[in-house]
């Protein structure tokens, strides 16, 4: 409350190797892994709001400097970036306010707080009530965050990419999967577990709603999407609207999703501009049981896909 603080913190360059065995136990390759060293700031500052609350900023900032002739190689400025930036707030002697849910007096305040690529939530036990501590991370969680009843176990890290890794996991050639029980334990449990899932488990982990309600209503539709969103758009001569129907034809190189959906006819639900301008549709497909989700743009209902990966069937009325 006196004064902002800084604190500054780095990770040095670190480089492992570790052997890559083939089914026969010999050595078949070694693993590289390295980064370079990054260097960071946090910086903390306070406001009071009233008597009884303070609001809190913090700000991480990255000062790893890139070398100027370096700036233009993507794979050298991943390695001195913070790919995914959590935050943890404790506070012994006080509690935290939520921002989604916060008590009425405060609601004014909470609004006015802004996240930058990052959501807070409270975390511990609710039925405790206990609110000494919150996380604030690149995904879009509710207060009191906990791993669905419908995984089967740790699959990476409980959240919605499992059921993304579990199908590029069963995609894989039995080369592919003799190189992943090579690489190390984690690798090996996450391929025996995946393996092992039914059916039944697949279908518990695609699909189920809680607390359900439109994104844009919950979060604000841009809190994580800076595109521009246009109304309709010409393409080689061919005007296409929000609520086109089309047809989807994926290009070469498609993936697994692309195959199952390769022919299916969709609505477009929007038209989005990205910042190097190129045009992506958002399709909600018209035979998907959760359409109606699609249309809340609810995850996991809507697909992305170019100009030139679709034909137009049918314009809007």
């Amino acid at each position: 409350l006196r004064e902002p603080v800084r604190l500054p913190f780095s990770f040095p360059d670190a480089e492992t190797m570790e052997p890559i065995q083939g089914a026969n136990g010999q050595m078949v390759g070694v693993l590289r892994r390295r980064q370079h060293a990054l260097e960071a700031v946090i910086g903390l500052s306070a406001e009071r709001i009233d008597d009884q609350v303070v609001r809190l900023t913090v700000r991480v900032e990255n000062q790893t400097p890139v070398p100027t002739e370096k700036l233009d190689d993507q794979n050298e400025v991943i390695l001195r970036t913070f790919a995914s930036t959590h935050t943890v707030l404790h506070t012994p002697d006080g509690v935290f306010l939520s921002l989604t849910d916060p008590p009425e007096q405060y609601a004014e305040a909470a609004e006015a707080c802004t996240n930058v690529g990052t959501w807070p939530v409270l975390v511990g036990d609710e039925a405790k009530n206990e609110r000494d501590t919150l996380l604030s991370s690149p995904i879009i969680l509710p207060d009191y965050p906990e791993i669905a009843p419908e995984s089967p176990g740790s699959l990476f890290d409980g959240l919605e990419i499992d059921e993304i890794l579990t199908l590029r996991i069963l995609t894989m050639t039995d080369e592919e999967k003799r190189e992943m029980r090579g690489t190390d334990e984690h690798a090996r449990q996450l391929l025996q577990r995946t393996e092992s899932l039914t059916g039944d488990h697949l279908m518990q982990m695609h699909g189920t709603m809680r607390d359900l309600r439109p994104f844009d209503e919950a979060f604000g539709e841009d809190f994580f999407n800076t595109n521009a969103h246009l109304d309709a758009i010409a393409v080689d001569g061919i005007r296409y609207r929000t609520g086109d129907r089309v047809r989807i034809r994926p290009r070469g190189g498609a993936d697994i999703m692309d195959i199952a959906l390769n022919g299916r006819t969709a609505i477009i639900e929007a038209i989005e501009q990205d910042v190097e301008e190129r045009i992506h549709f958002a399709l909600v497909i018209d035979d998907d049981p959760g359409k109606d989700l699609g249309m809340m743009r609810q995850p996991g209902h809507r697909f992305f896909y170019t100009p030139e990966e679709v034909e137009l069937v049918e314009a809007a009325p």
